[in-house]
This record gives structure tokens, sequence and C-alpha cells, in this order.
């Protein structure tokens, strides 16, 4: 049986995604200074490099809580894709592919800029630009995972949708199934009285 929107999974989905954003809220107050702010200090910067340092040395307990989140998450897209049904196929899979899309630039840009921000090798680019790409790359997944909670109301809404459609369908014949019986028995006592 195909899993439906308001299932377990589904509520491990929006949790874990709910959750992440969060995260990435708390981070919003030095990316913002540092992405938009025209012609951001040094001392921006510096705040900014704070921050991810210490996001970078947490105990080592909150990143497995953190990465456990991510893999609850994971576990709702693998339970509601077991037996898919179309709407499962169409909005779980895109939902899907924003999840990993997110998963992917984390692990790629903010994992290893909180790597750089403690040894202070940046590669081929400069310290403010490094920073940068770690505040980016926070907007880029918040917009991933902004797309999976719109995904999974959008699956929620034609669920609802489509159980109206068949609840009024079923009535619209069943309404027209009861004039055709009882006609057909108004004929059969018609029937028994010509007799």
């Amino acid at each position: 049986m195909p899993t439906s929107s308001r299932s377990f999974s589904t509520s491990l989905i929006l949790c874990s995604s709910s959750f992440l954003l969060g995260v990435l809220f708390v981070n919003w107050t030095y990316d913002h200074k540092t992405l938009w702010t025209p012609n951001p200090t040094d001392e921006v910067f510096a705040l900014a490099k704070q921050h991810y340092t210490q996001l970078a040395t947490e105990p080592v307990i909150i990143q497995h809580v953190f990465h456990t989140v991510i893999g609850l998450g994971l576990l709702g897209f693998i339970l509601k894709l077991y037996k898919p049904s179309e709407s499962n196929q169409l909005f779980d899979g895109g939902s899907l592919v924003l999840f990993m899309a997110g998963l992917i630039v984390y692990l790629t840009n903010v994992r290893r800029g909180f790597f750089s921000v403690l040894d202070g090798n940046w590669g081929d680019v400069d310290e403010h630009t490094g920073i940068n790409v770690i505040a980016a790359s926070q907007v880029i997944i918040a917009f991933s995972l902004l797309g999976v909670l719109g995904l999974q109301v959008g699956q929620y809404y034609a669920e609802v949708q489509d159980d109206r459609e068949q609840a009024e369908f079923e009535l619209e014949q069943r309404e027209l199934r009861e004039p055709r019986q009882e006609a057909d028995v108004q004929t059969e006592t018609e029937t028994k009285k010509d007799k």
C-alpha cells in the first residue's frame, strides 16, 4: 500500500527539514551581514569567523544529533518511496532531490568551510570569500529545504482534494443508482400485480 502524506514518514521529513531550517536560521544573523550588507567591514567577517569557529568546535554529540536528524529525514524518504504511488513518485521524488541537493551542498561547502575556518587554509580564495561561500551555501540549503516543505504541503493538499473529489463522485453515483433501484422495484411490483 502506498504511503500517504499523512503518515509517520511524512512527519519525519517535515520535522527533519524544519529542524534543519531552524539551525540555518541561527546563522542568518552573520550570513546576512556578510552577503547582503554593502561593503561589509573586517569586523563583520571576524564575527562570522568567530561564530563558525564556535560551530566547528562544538561537542561531538551536537554534531551527532545534527547528523541523526538528517538521517531521520532520509529514513522518511526511504519509507515513503518503498511502495510509491504516483503522488509519492512526483512529490516525494522531487522532495528527495531537493533534500539531497541540500545535503551535498552541506557536505561539500559548509563542512569543508568549517574545517577551513579552523585551519585557516582557504584554498584558492581569501578568507572573506570563503566565509561568503559558507553563507551562500547555507542560503542554497535553506531554499532547498523550503522546497521540500512546499512539495510535502502540496502533496497533502493534492491528496485532500483527491479524497474530496472521490467522495463527491461516489455520492453522485449513489444518487444515480437509488432512483434506478426504486424504478426497478416499482416495475417488479407492477409486474407481479399484472400476473
